[in-house]
C-alpha cells in the first residue's frame, strides 16, 4: 500500500505522509474525457462547479484538460473505461510524467469498447487509479476510519425513529455476472411484500426514486437493511451500494461483490451481512426476519457508529468526490523514485481478482 493509502486507512487525526518537495505546484492533465468527468468529480451530479482541491490535505495543483498543456504536466490521466485502444495515447517526451490509468470499475468492466486486451498497456502507466486501497493512488468509493464519535444517541434515535421497513435495492442495471438479480428473485420469493425492488429491474417501483446518482433516494432511508449487490464479484469491489445506499441512510447493508476477508478489512466490524454466511437467499430471509423482531439485536448492527466512521466520496447523490485531490496527494506522499507496470495483469486481473461468473 503508498504511503497515500496508508494514511487514508489512518485513524481520525493521523498527520499526512511527509511532502515530497515544499513549495511546488503539479500540474495535472486529464486526457481527453476531463470535461465529461466533470459532471462527477467537479460538480457532483449537480450545477455547482466545486474545487477539486476544497478540504484537500494539499492545494498546490493545477487541473488541465488542454492537450496543450501534455509536457508541462506532472501527471496524465487515462481513464481506461473511454479508451478505444493505446493508439488514442499520446507520445511520451518525458520520463519523470507520471502516467496514471484509472479505472472505477471492476476488472470485468475495464474497457467500454470490447476486445481490448489489458495486455496491449503494458509498459505504459506509472501509476494505478482504482477503487483498490493498494492503488498509487487509491479513490475507494468509501472508506472507514476509526476514532471516538460518541454518536450513540444520535444513531439510536435516527434508527428507531425512520426504519419501518424491512429491505431495498434499487436498480438500473438488470444483469450482473454473479447472478445477483436471481438471488432478488429467490429472496423476494421468501420475504414478498418485505423485499422492495426499487427502477427497473423485476418490475420495480421506477417512480419513488428517479435519477440515477444525480438524485438522492430519501425513500431508502425508512429501510432495515440494503441489498448491495454489486454486478460483480471481484476484490475490494465495495461501491454505493455500500457506502452511500446503505450505511449513509442508517441501513445495514447485505453484501454480494468483495468477499468478507475484504469487507472485514475495509468496513466497520459487525455493520453488514454477507450473503456468503448464509446457505441461500431463504435462510438469509429467515434471518432477517430474525432481526426484525428483535430491536437489540438489530441495533447491535449499528454500535460501530461510536467508533467508526464511515466516509463516502464517490461524487454521487451530491456527495464529495476527492478523485482530483488524491492524485494531488500522490505526487506530494508518494515515492517519487521510477515506476512502471510492465505487465498490468500482475496488477489488474479478472481471472485472479474475481470471482467467474455464475451459471
Amino acid at each position: 500500500m503508498s504511503p497515500l493509502g496508508k494514511w487514508l486507512l489512518a485513524p481520525k487525526g493521523s498527520p499526512p505522509p511527509r511532502l515530497n518537495a515544499a513549495n511546488k505546484t503539479y500540474l495535472i492533465l486529464i486526457w481527453k474525457h476531463g470535461q465529461f468527468l466533470e459532471r462527477r468529480h467537479l460538480r457532483r451530479f449537480t450545477s455547482t462547479k466545486f474545487s477539486p482541491w476544497d478540504q484537500c490535505s494539499v492545494r498546490n495543483c493545477m487541473l488541465s484538460y488542454d492537450e496543450k498543456d501534455l509536457h508541462q504536466a506532472d501527471a496524465v490521466v487515462f481513464h481506461l473505461h473511454f479508451t478505444r485502444s493505446p493508439s488514442e495515447l499520446p507520445a511520451r517526451s518525458r520520463t519523470d510524467q507520471r502516467w496514471i490509468f484509472l479505472t472505477d470499475e471492476s476488472p470485468f468492466h475495464t474497457f467500454l469498447h470490447d476486445h481490448q486486451r489489458l495486455s496491449s498497456y503494458d509498459g505504459l502507466f506509472n501509476w494505478s487509479m482504482s477503487y483498490r486501497m493498494d492503488s498509487d493512488v487509491p479513490v475507494p468509493y468509501g472508506r472507514t476510519i476509526r476514532g471516538n464519535f460518541s454518536t450513540e444517541h444520535y444513531w439510536n434515535a435516527v434508527v428507531r425513529a425512520s426504519k419501518t421497513k424491512l429491505v431495498a435495492i434499487m436498480g438500473s442495471n438488470c444483469g450482473g455476472r454473479n447472478g445477483r438479480w436471481s438471488y432478488v428473485r429467490a429472496l423476494k420469493s421468501s420475504l414478498r411484500g418485505n423485499l422492495d425492488v426499487l427502477g427497473r429491474c423485476l418490475d420495480g417501483n421506477r417512480t419513488v426514486c428517479p435519477g440515477h446518482f444525480d438524485r438522492d433516494c430519501a425513500a431508502l432511508g425508512a429501510y432495515k437493511f440494503y441489498l448491495s449487490l454489486e454486478n460483480s464479484n471481484c476484490r475490494e469491489y465495495l461501491t454505493e451500494k455500500v457506502f452511500w445506499n446503505a450505511y449513509r441512510k442508517f441501513a445495514v447493508p447485505i453484501i454480494m461483490g468483495a468477499s468478507r476477508q475484504d469487507c472485514r478489512r475495509l468496513l466497520p466490524p459487525r455493520s453488514y451481512l454477507h450473503t456468503d454466511d448464509f446457505a441461500d437467499a431463504k435462510a438469509l430471509a429467515g434471518y432477517l426476519g430474525y432481526l426484525d423482531r428483535d430491536d437489540v439485536r438489530y441495533l447491535g448492527y449499528h454500535e460501530w457508529r461510536d467508533r467508526y466512521q464511515v466516509i463516502n466520496e464517490h461524487g454521487y447523490f451530491g456527495s464529495v468526490s476527492k478523485h482530483y485531490c488524491r492524485i494531488c496527494e500522490a505526487l506530494h506522499y508518494n515515492p517519487t523514485k521510477p515506476k512502471v507496470y510492465a505487465r498490468l495483469e500482475r496488477f489488474w486481473s479478472k481471472e485472479r481478482d474475481c470471482a467467474p461468473a455464475s451459471a
